[in-house]
């Protein structure tokens, strides 16, 4: 590392001791050939050795092929038809078909049963087909890409699917990654190349790579004749397949020289070349690579309706047994087993309108249609539903569990205060700063320089620094320790970084003074009143979410100085500094968090080179090992982490999301328990909880705190049951896991009681157990927000996923089941489209449900009347367009029903807590439905018999066209606002009937229609359909509903 040699240019690791670990054979399983003929090749489980010819140790069989498709052509029909029959509904008509097999139960003619069938069926069916033949095309234009492929006769052409272990591949810009790859060459001299992850990992920023070096060389000296790879003997030897998307070990291995690979030498299959060209080495295909082996099938998420749904399904079948139990009681069977066994089967089938089975296609096609309204919708431009089966649950949710960074606040951090242990500057210091930074510069070159000084004396005395010396040593430390890269587009200067914390340091240090010229996987370069400055780069430990830190080695060659850097959380870096000052980091991270700031603590160290040499020698021998090299580079790097010195912490401020108060609070009044789950600080949690209105000013802040003691935690939970209204709960990571391990169901028990709960230092462990838990013991619909990776585990674990799509990436959006831009989207997602999509699917579930029943009622009068005949009084053509086109469209266009406008809705959120207590869609409005269609049956086949003399044809016709005009009337009457699509539905429905009166008189007795027949119809109409009315309108006076009460008060003011 002497006179500043790059790290391109130095040799490969000498290692003559080192022994490559061979495969060992008996290891090695032989995968069973009828396995693999019916699942494909398995995946190794073992490390491998892909030399650079070809050669693969042990032989991969793997294909490439991409398969997102569902079903094949051999598969679809078996597991379509499967997934249909399992439904309760459908696998219940199925049976009523086949039973019309049987002489003895045969009602009526094969097709009125098989006909609904098949086409509620076949529409599903066809739906299906549809999704998966968009997903095979796909698979199909992904397997076809062409790569190049490197031969020893030059670069061929290769399909994507075609790709195996072992070969050379040339990937472009802009091309996707086609599989697992180790970077042999890179454009970029130094051969750096940068990838786009987003679609792995959901993160935005681009990730940098670096080519194999030694690869990367002998390509440079043969003028990128990428053949001359094959002639070498190397060979790389790499783990197992592993699902961790963050971790790669491997080891270049050229004779005696061995290189060590890293996460930094791979790309992953579906991430994209961002810049230049690359030659790669393919070490892992299909569902080896990463990719597919984070792949996971995601749970079905269904909505509470669902369950609802299931349930008065479950309540028709038990009203239908017993009504055909009367009938038959009342049929006078001979009294034997067999015919009453008979007879009560033919009575069952013919009262089988009573299960709806175009139930679940109507709610299928208005959930589609809720979905794309939301989509839709410019007022929250950007919001996509990724789940369309659980619109509806947006309208039921009494639990939202958020995140803070990115989520409740923007992620755009800025700069507040700088803390030393013997000043404190704030932004309204900035001329100060730039002072001290000046005058330093112009001083000392270089920083560290009173240590380097002090160093030479010898002497034994503790050094003390003053104050402008350390504080520019911060500053330059902000400019140093990051993995920051300046980028200049079009002209503008920006920054490409994993967090946006490091982008605000860096600016912050470039405000005062010291600048961020050029950053690369060499060197940095920065700029300040005294000049530039070079630093090389000799090791790098990124920051993680287990080490909360991260460290930088730098070498100046003029200044000559080795300095290592070290930034982190303060729980984490307290133990790496003097005892001494630990209180005041803790006592200063504490008053910056209770101002809402985030903080870094910030420290150095200057190292001889004697010490950095020696080090270097335990490090690289660390990074040889293949197994647990992470642990043992680990144990390594704490080595050099011990007596750091402290320089200061620095505290930025993380801004609300834009009307973030005005949402939690709208979300609050309409009945739902707001949780912040963090893991940031208490203070800093409670600041943000109190500014964005979590806490309101009445509530006080119940702690719980380090709490690992079990019986203590229990006497805390019990003492904070006594006054769960007044108080808000905040608890710690450590507090969490200890009733999460010992007092789980006290614990949630006592605090769902309060309407707002913070948990801070939450890992994303806890958060979905949280959500888990809540589920677990409310039985309520928790809905989950969050914008990071971090997220993914609770938004996935909620009944309603929502993800955010911010600076931290789209990983939490792609997880979810709805992504939105801004949090303040939730005003309108929820309190609209939820509380509407809701409403209407209830509605429109108990409309079928009594367009059912009611035929079987009509049935049921008519068998007591015509001496108990097991006849269906109207004939299969006539029910199977009852259920589709004589009534479909009217019935359907509930959906565009809308009890108050937006803007009522959103400024009376109360009106959503209606919803969560289920009075639109319970037993009770499901007995207010079963009334209604059994008075208006009875209504109308008591008054046909009446005035139609007791002729049954006479009597099916009347009794129909009633039935029909009934449901054109209730349809308007249950309405609460009208919209053109029902007006022109219900006429245009009533015009196609009366027209298939004229055009097919051999399916209704129109011999007889005259103006009296349409009279008696009216009179038959209105006395069904008017009582009914008049009773509803009488109830809304009587005892309104909550949002009849808020629209009545409106109009007053």
């Amino acid at each position: 590392m002497q006179n500043g040699e790059s790290e391109i240019n130095k040799p490969l690791i000498q290692v003559e001791s080192f022994q490559i670990e061979q495969p060992e054979q008996k290891k090695i399983e032989t995968p069973s050939p009828w396995k693999e003929f019916f699942l494909g090749p398995q995946i190794q489980k073992s490390k491998r050795e892909v030399y650079l010819n070809g050669r693969v140790i042990p032989p991969n069989n793997q294909n490439n092929m991409i398969k997102n498709s569902k079903y094949n052509v051999i598969t679809f029909l078996p597991l379509v038809l499967f997934e249909q029959f399992h439904q309760f509904i459908n696998l219940f008509y199925l049976g009523l078909t086949v039973t019309q097999f049987i002489n003895i139960l045969k009602v009526g003619f094969l097709i009125d049963y098989l006909g609904p069938l098949a086409l509620v069926v076949s529409l599903s069916v066809l739906k299906e087909l549809y999704d998966d033949i968009q997903r095979h095309q796909r698979d199909n234009q992904i397997n076809s890409y062409q790569y190049g492929i490197i031969t020893p006769t030059g670069i061929q052409r290769i399909a994507s699917g075609d790709l195996k272990v072992g070969q050379i591949i040339e990937v472009k810009s802009n091309e996707r990654i086609p599989a697992d790859l180790l970077v042999l060459y890179a454009e970029d001299e130094q051969g750096n190349v940068f990838i786009r992850t987003d679609q792995l990992d959901g993160e935005t920023d681009w990730k940098l790579r670096k080519a194999v070096k030694h690869t990367q060389q002998i390509i440079i000296n043969n003028k990128d004749q990428p053949q001359e790879l094959l002639n070498l003997s190397s060979f790389i030897q790499c783990q197992e397949p592993i699902v961790n998307i963050y971790q790669f070990i491997g080891l270049y291995n050229n004779n005696s020289n061995k290189e060590p690979l890293s996460l930094e030498h791979a790309m992953w299959a579906n991430t994209v070349l961002a810049t230049g060209r690359i030659y790669a080495m393919v070490i892992m295909t299909g569902k080896e690579t990463r990719m597919a082996m984070n792949s996971r099938s995601p749970k079905t998420k269904f909505g509470i309706l669902d369950d609802e749904i299931n349930f008065l399904a479950i309540l028709l079948f038990f009203m239908m047994a017993i009504m055909s139990g009367i009938v038959t009681a009342f049929s006078g069977q001979a009294a034997s087993a067999g015919p009453i066994f008979t007879a009560y089967i033919r009575y069952l089938i013919l009262l089988s309108n009573i299960i709806p089975i175009s139930m679940r296609v109507n709610l299928e096609f208005a959930k589609l249609i809720y979905s794309y309204k939301i989509n839709q919708d410019k007022l929250i431009e950007g919001t996509i539903t990724r789940n369309s089966n659980i619109p509806e649950s947006l309208g039921r949710i009494q639990y939202l569990l958020t995140d803070k960074t990115g989520t409740l606040t923007q992620n755009d951090m800025i700069f507040k205060k700088i803390s030393l242990e013997a000043a404190q500057f704030t932004e309204e210091n900035a001329l100060e700063m730039k002072r001290i930074i000046e005058e330093q510069c112009l001083s000392f070159k270089y920083p560290c320089q009173d240590i380097v000084d002090y160093k030479k004396t010898k002497k034994s005395q503790r050094l003390k620094r003053e104050r402008d010396q350390i504080f520019r040593d911060l500053i330059t430390s902000l400019a140093l320790c990051h993995n920051v890269t300046p980028i200049e587009q079009e002209g503008e200067r920006t920054f490409q970084a994993s967090s946006p914390d490091e982008i605000a340091l860096v600016k912050i240090a470039e405000d005062i003074g010291i600048k961020l010229n050029s950053r690369d996987q060499i060197k940095i370069e920065i700029q300040d009143c005294g000049g530039k400055q070079t630093y090389e780069i000799l090791n790098n430990f990124p920051f993680s979410s287990d080490t909360k830190r991260m460290g930088i080695i730098l070498y100046n060659q003029e200044g000559d100085r080795y300095i290592f850097y070290l930034k982190g959380a303060d729980t984490v870096m307290k133990q790496f500094i003097s005892e001494h000052q630990r209180g005041f980091i803790d006592e200063e991270c504490e008053n910056l968090a209770r101002e809402g700031l985030r903080t870094l603590v910030i420290t150095q160290k200057l190292l001889t080179k004697e010490e950095y040499q020696s080090w270097r020698y335990k490090f690289d021998k660390a990074q040889e090992v293949i197994e647990d090299r992470e642990g043992e580079v680990r144990k390594v790097v704490s080595q050099l982490e011990k007596d750091m010195e402290f320089l200061g912490i620095t505290g930025v401020e993380d801004k609300l999301q834009e009307e973030v108060c005005q949402t939690l609070e709208n979300v609050r009044n309409a009945g739902i328990n707001v949780w912040m789950l963090t893991g940031d600080k208490i203070e800093t949690a409670i600041c943000i909880a109190i500014s964005s209105g979590i806490k309101s000013a009445t509530q006080t802040v119940f702690l719980i705190k380090e709490t690992t003691d079990e019986h203590k935690l229990q006497l805390l939970l019990n003492q904070f049951d006594t006054n769960t209204v007044n108080n808000i709960l905040v608890i710690d990571g450590t507090s969490l896991q200890t009733a999460l391990d010992f007092h789980q169901q006290l614990f949630f028990n006592i605090a769902t009681k309060s309407q707002s709960v913070v948990c801070c230092r939450c890992s994303p462990t806890q958060k979905a157990q949280v959500t888990e838990n809540i589920k677990k013991y409310t039985q309520q619909v928790t809905a989950c927000i969050g914008d990071g990776g971090n997220d993914v585990g609770m938004i996935q674990q909620a009944d309603v996923g929502i993800g955010i799509e911010g600076k931290e990436g789209k990983q939490a959006a792609l997880a979810s089941d709805f992504s939105i831009l801004k949090f303040k989207s939730l005003n309108i997602l929820l309190l609209w489209h939820g509380r509407l999509s809701y409403k209407r699917s209830a509605l429109l579930s108990q409309f079928v449900i009594h367009r059912g029943l009611i035929i079987s009622v009509i049935q049921v009068v008519f068998m007591f009347v015509f001496y108990f005949l097991s006849i269906s009084i109207f004939s299969g053509a006539l029910l199977l367009g009852y259920a589709t086109v004589y009534t479909m469209f009217p019935v359907f266009s509930i959906i565009f029903d809308e009890d108050v406008d937006m803007n009522i809705a959103l400024k009376f959120p109360p009106l959503y807590r209606s919803l969560q207590k289920g009075r639109d869609l319970n037993g009770k409005t499901f007995m207010i439905w079963v009334w209604k269609s059994i008075f208006q049956g009875v209504i109308i086949m008591i008054l046909a018999l009446v005035m139609f003399k007791n002729i049954f044809l006479e009597i099916e016709t009347v009794a129909f066209t009633a039935l029909i005009f009934n449901q054109y009337c209730l349809t308007l009457s249950e309405l609460h606002s009208l919209h053109l699509v029902m007006i022109i539905s219900n006429i245009a429905s009533a015009a196609f009937y009366i027209l298939t009166i004229y055009l097919f008189p051999n399916q209704l007795l129109v011999s007889s229609m005259t103006w009296l027949f349409f009279f008696y119809v009216i009179i038959i109409v209105l006395a069904a359909w008017l009582p009914v009315y008049i009773t509803q309108q009488i109830l809304r006076k009587v005892d309104p509903s909550d949002y009849e009460k808020i629209m009545a008060n409106n109009v007053l003011l």
